[in-house]
């Protein structure tokens, strides 16, 4: 990806909060993104129908690294794996343009897949409910052959605006500002499955549990 198509995209996110992308033979590399694929296949999952940020949920999770009080790793066998795809420096660098952070590190946070088959759906809701700190979310889809499912951002602070509606793909990638409303609408067949995690400019205490 040259330095055009990525101002043109950090552009993009300015302006909507949100983009999507194809990450085949892009800056992440196909190895690391099968070897997702295949972790995501075989870590364990748990329904969830209450989200971190308290929205009405019907989604399976499996989780690498949760967020409650601070970041911590789930302790299984595939999280550490994760965790050194997704903060590989040149994954890290590529969010900083995008998000217009040029001095300062990112940490990756709260990190879980999705399981989405029909009827799941995950509910309108913000990113910062669940921690006031994060700046982008990740979503990487690993799933192939669903539909329904699409990403759809709001306007800040009201839902009645005409929204933006990405329709995601196997082996895109979607970075969304946490500031803006969204939600994952219903599954209609398939099943949409997608690695999320966070961005902060911090890895301390989860401001959330602090003020709480």
């Amino acid at each position: 990806m040259n330095n055009k198509e990525i101002l043109n995209l950090a552009a993009a996110y300015s302006k909507q909060g949100t983009i999507m992308i194809g990450l085949k033979e892009s800056f992440f590399s196909n190895q690391d993104f099968e070897k997702l694929v295949g972790i995501c296949k075989a870590v364990n999952y748990e329904t969830v129908t209450i989200g971190d940020a308290g929205e009405q949920n019907f989604v399976k999770v499996g989780r690498f690294m949760t967020d409650e009080k601070e970041p911590k790793l789930v302790d299984n066998k595939f999280s550490k794996d994760v965790m050194q795809i997704l903060n590989k420096n040149e994954h890290l660098d590529f969010y900083k343009k995008i998000i217009n952070i040029k001095n300062e590190d990112i940490y990756v946070r709260r990190v879980q897949v999705n399981k989405m088959s029909e009827g799941n759906f995950i509910g309108y809701h913000l990113d910062v409910d669940s921690n006031p700190d994060y700046i982008a979310a990740v979503v990487i889809q690993l799933g192939k052959d669903f539909k329904g499912g699409e990403y759809v951002v709001y306007k800040k602070d009201n839902k009645d605006n005409p929204p933006n509606s990405f329709s995601p793909f196997f082996q895109s990638l979607i970075l969304s500002d946490c500031t803006y409303p969204h939600e994952v609408k219903k599954i209609f067949s398939g099943e949409r499955i997608s690695l999320v995690f966070f961005l902060c400019k911090h890895k301390n205490s989860n401001q959330r549990y602090l003020k709480s």
